[in-house]
């Protein structure tokens, strides 16, 4: 059938703007390919289902039905997006391993859901998990192996992560197939010596939270020994940006954005570009304090009004000269690893888990799939409560099917939804507003 309609993740910035060239444009964004388009306004005005202009003709509607602007009257374009997520959780090419070698934290954040015990991985795990690591490795079914090191926090068990990384790079490199890690940290424990090893380990990424400028931050995220940490992890961040031997490393600063920061987004980014910050390297963004299975109500705040505060992050950042994703670049087919056999989460107990907010968790971190040693080095991970995700999705048990950022979000959190709290991201309130943004970064002014 000709394209005649719409594509239902045609989303249509509200602000008219003039481009550099001279053009009048408006933004509009294809949820279903993560393409950010500035269209003329009949073009952009026919996609918000406005009647198309006298001046429409076959070609028009030919180039907008390739880039999937406009779809068949009877497309069930939900349907296809869900069948790409089925597909690519069940044929993933990638095996993901989360990796938490410490279920220990050096910090007692007021709003995190975990207990901490003195537990790393013991050597019998290790063996076991290095195994499984390289049978996946040389089993032909993947094209790249993936670790990321969570907690925790995992660098109060560093020699248990420097071992293991070393055994995962022999296996991979012997394998030949990719190999890339990540680190998730609180950062008080970084500093030259120990990011050179992670360089070296293949660790790409460090994700470190701040919580706002120092004051802020010292007393939302406290070590357990005393002290603040901003200061600290700021001057370690800015140190390795100059250092030859940890060049490309990249890091990125998160924030759990919740009553106690969400004004604070200026004098936090104009503290982190103080800090020397500012930089190629290093990205920026603000995420929702929600709760892992513990009680965050008087911190949290609601969906919209964390929606209009990322506009106010996000503007910040860029006033600072701060780098941050200002829209999705990529489709997320596979929302999270909890949703994939090709991923699973390894405790410190050697525990096997599907989703990375319950293991340490009390109330669910007894819904673990078995151990380490139980299953064999051939085996996937085995079934989780998860793994129906996109079943669910198209049985309509969620609001996702209809929403038009479901190719971008995916569903954002099966957990949460189980459980019957709405997980929707501020994104699905602030699209139009950051697709404004996304003209004004393009040089647009409005007209």
């Amino acid at each position: 059938m000709t394209p005649s309609r719409p594509s239902r993740y045609a989303i249509v910035g509200d602000t008219v703007f003039r481009h550099p060239t001279g053009r009048v444009v408006r933004p509009v964004l294809h949820a279903a390919t993560a393409r950010v388009f500035l269209a003329d306004p009949d073009t952009a005005g026919r996609l918000a289902g406005e009647p198309p202009s006298e001046t429409a003709g076959a070609d028009h509607d030919r180039l907008l039905a390739d880039a999937g602007l406009l779809v068949a009257e009877d497309a069930d374009e939900p349907a296809a997006i869900i069948a790409a997520g089925r597909a690519a959780s069940r044929d993933a090419r990638i095996r993901n391993f989360v990796v938490m070698p410490s279920a220990y934290c050096n910090m007692g954040c007021g709003y995190c859901g975990q207990t901490h015990e003195r537990v790393t991985v013991s050597g019998s795990h290790r063996e076991v998990l290095a195994a499984r690591f390289d049978r996946a490795a040389n089993s032909g079914r993947y094209d790249a192996l993936t670790v990321r090191w969570f907690g925790g926090e995992p660098l109060m068990a560093f020699a248990v992560l420097r071992d293991l990384s070393d055994r995962f790079i022999a296996s991979a490199d012997a394998a030949g197939v990719r190999y890339a890690a990540k680190v998730v940290t609180n950062g008080a424990l970084l500093d030259a010596r120990k990011l050179r090893a992670l360089h070296r380990a293949r660790v790409g990424t460090i994700e470190v939270t701040l919580d706002g400028p120092a004051e802020v931050h010292d007393a939302s995220r406290p070590l357990k020994s005393g002290g603040g940490s901003f200061a600290r992890i700021t001057a370690v961040i800015a140190a390795a940006l100059d250092d030859a031997e940890v060049d490309g490393l990249q890091f990125v600063i998160r924030t759990n954005v919740g009553v106690h920061n969400a004004g604070l987004a200026e004098p936090f980014s104009a503290a982190l570009a103080d800090a020397g910050l500012a930089h190629d390297r290093v990205h920026c963004y603000p995420a929702p304090v929600h709760a892992w299975g513990n009680d965050v109500t008087d911190v949290a705040l609601a969906r919209r009004e964390m929606a209009a505060t990322e506009m106010a992050w996000l503007r910040a950042y860029r006033k600072f000269g701060l780098r941050s994703a200002l829209l999705p670049t990529a489709r997320k087919d596979v929302v999270c690893v909890a949703t994939t056999r090709h991923s699973e989460v390894v405790a410190p107990d050697g525990r096997l888990y599907s989703c990375t907010e319950q293991p340490l968790v009390p109330g669910v971190s007894d819904a673990h799939l078995g151990r380490l040693a139980e299953h064999g080095p051939d085996e996937l991970r085995p079934a989780g409560a998860f793994d129906d995700w996109y079943d669910t999705v198209e049985a309509g048990e969620t609001p996702c099917r209809s929403c038009a950022i479901l190719p971008l979000c995916g569903g954002a959190c099966p957990k949460l939804w189980r459980e019957g709290q709405s997980p929707c991201p501020p994104l699905r309130d602030n699209i139009r507003q950051r697709l404004d943004l996304y003209a004004i970064d393009a040089g647009c002014v409005p007209a």
